[in-house]
C-alpha cells in the first residue's frame, strides 16, 4: 500500500508542475472568423445553403451549412485570401473571390441569393465593413504591406507596434528606480500600452508564449521576413490572451503555399548616410567609421 500511496503523490506533484505551464503555452488568437446571414431578394432567410470558402494560397477547403435563421460561421480559418461560395437549389450561385481573413477578426459578410435563371455564375466584389461589431477590445492589426513596405531601422518587427495609438516607446533613461548596479537602465519590452509597466507586455507567436518573464520582451526575434502579420490589443484583452497586465501581441509566421517563393535581402548600413552631429562638423571631425551588412 506505501509503494501505491508514493506513486500517488508523484503523480500529484507532476501534476502539479506541469499545470502551472500551461499558462505559457498560450492559446492566442492565431486565426479569424467569418460569418453572415443568407437571404433571398425578399429579405427571407435561406436554411441549408452550403457555404464553401477556399484557400488562395493553399486551396484549402473549409465547409459549412446555414441554419434555420439563415446564419453560418466558420471559426479558426487561417489567416489569408479566400474565396468563399454559396450554393442551394433555386438561386444562382454567389461567389466572391476577394475576401481576406485577418488576424483575431470576425469577418461578417451577409449574401442575398438572386433566384435562378438563365445558367450563369454571378460573381461579386462586396466587402466587409471595416469595424469588426463582435469585438470588445481595442485593437490593430500590422498586416503584411506595411512590413514589407516600411522601413525599419533595426530589422525588429515588434517596432511597428509603436504605429498603434496608446502605445509609446518606455523611457527607462529617465527614471532613476529602473537603473541596474552599475547606472545602466535596465531591460524592458521597449514600449508601454497606456502608460503601463513596459514589463507587463505578453507576446504570442503562432498561439505560443514567447514572453520574457523578466523584461516583457520577445524571448525569440524573428526576421521580418518570416512574419506575416501581427495583433496589438491595447486593451480589453480577452482570456485566449490573457495574463498581461498591460498590452497582448499575437503574431502569425508565413506558411507554405502551393506556389515556389523565397525571399533574399541585404541590409547594410554606412556611414555615407549618416549625418554628421553639428558639434562635430564645427571642428571638422568627420563621421565615425560604421560598416555593417546582413545578408539573408
Amino acid at each position: 500500500m506505501t509503494v501505491f500511496i508514493r506513486i500517488g503523490i508523484a503523480w500529484i506533484v507532476v501534476c502539479l508542475i506541469v499545470a502551472p505551464s500551461s499558462y505559457g503555452i498560450q492559446n492566442s488568437p492565431t486565426a479569424g472568423t467569418l460569418g453572415g446571414t443568407i437571404r433571398d431578394l425578399s429579405g427571407a432567410f435561406v436554411p441549408g445553403a452550403m457555404i464553401t470558402v477556399r484557400s488562395a494560397a493553399t486551396n484549402q477547403i473549409r465547409r459549412t451549412s446555414s441554419s434555420g435563421d439563415g446564419s453560418y460561421r466558420l471559426l479558426a480559418l487561417p489567416v489569408g485570401d479566400y474565396e468563399l461560395r454559396v450554393e442551394v437549389p433555386g438561386f444562382d450561385p454567389y461567389v466572391n473571390p476577394n475576401l481576406t481573413i485577418a488576424l483575431g477578426r470576425t469577418v461578417l459578410l451577409d449574401v442575398t441569393l438572386k433566384p435562378a435563371g438563365v445558367a450563369e455564375n454571378v460573381s461579386v466584389i462586396d466587402q466587409p465593413p471595416p469595424i469588426d461589431p463582435t469585438a470588445t477590445a481595442t485593437t490593430t492589426t500590422i498586416d503584411p504591406e506595411r512590413i514589407e513596405e516600411l522601413p525599419v531601422n533595426s530589422r525588429n518587427y515588434l517596432e511597428f507596434t509603436l504605429l498603434a495609438p496608446g502605445v509609446a516607446p518606455s523611457n527607462t533613461q529617465s527614471s532613476a528606480g529602473t537603473r541596474g548596479q552599475f547606472g545602466s537602465p535596465l531591460a524592458d519590452s521597449g514600449f508601454t500600452f497606456g502608460g503601463l509597466r513596459p514589463r507587463s507586455n505578453s507576446i504570442a507567436i503562432d498561439g505560443l508564449d514567447n514572453t520574457d518573464e523578466t523584461t516583457g520582451a520577445a524571448r525569440v526575434a524573428l526576421s521580418p521576413e518570416i512574419v506575416r502579420e501581427f495583433q496589438i490589443i491595447n486593451n480589453g484583452i480577452s482570456a485566449e490572451s490573457g495574463g498581461a497586465a498591460g498590452g497582448a501581441i499575437n503574431v502569425v509566421t508565413k506558411t507554405g503555399t502551393n506556389d515556389f517563393h523565397g525571399d533574399a535581402f541585404v541590409f547594410g548600413q554606412n556611414e555615407l548616410f549618416n549625418a554628421r552631429e553639428s558639434v562635430t562638423a564645427k571642428a571638422g571631425v568627420g563621421r565615425p567609421l560604421f560598416h555593417r551588412y546582413q545578408p539573408g
